[in-house]
């Protein structure tokens, strides 16, 4: 996994505006941030050279000079989400923009295999910020009385078997 870079404060205060925002031209992330133009300049430049950036566009008003519109880049990060159903397993990978960047579909017996195709085809060298897994058949009763019992204890096995961070 990589390792994040160390950001001067300025330029994490603009990477949690950014991250919030979407997107963002500088003028906006000076106002949001409540920093000057010439430090988010520094910091956004910061960003962009960690990879934390990157310039997605422009936008444009009636006059003057078009604004350089800046969004996450590629080191931002990823989430990955597991749906660990009764019958199916269904793993998505997602940048921190939204952006779909893996998934992957298996039955619930293949759970561990559907996770490890998921991560790898993430990009490499964009760290996995946080797992969620989601279980879809939360309690189930057992064949013999009405007694409920957790779903999980169903799933344990396959996910002790894998090291995900």
């Amino acid at each position: 996994m990589a390792e994040a870079p160390r950001l001067t404060e300025s330029a994490s205060a603009v990477f949690a505006v950014l991250a919030g925002a979407g997107s963002a031209t500088r003028p906006q992330l000076a106002s949001l941030a409540g920093l000057s133009k010439p430090t988010v300049s520094s910091a956004v430049a910061e960003l962009e050279s960690a990879r934390l950036a990157a310039h997605s566009g422009t936008a444009s008003g009636g006059t003057g000079r078009s604004a350089a519109v800046y969004g996450l880049g590629p080191a931002a990060g990823a989430v990955l989400a597991v749906d660990l159903g009764p019958a199916l397993t269904r793993v998505r990978g997602c940048a921190l923009d939204g952006t779909l960047l893996a998934q992957a579909t298996g039955t619930r017996d293949e759970a561990a295999d559907v996770v490890r195709e998921a991560l790898a085809a993430l990009p490499a060298g964009a760290p996995l910020r946080t797992v969620v897994v989601a279980v879809g058949d939360v309690t189930a009763r057992e064949k013999e009385g009405a007694r409920m019992r957790p779903a999980t204890a169903k799933a344990g096995p396959v996910f002790d078997a894998m090291a995900v961070a």
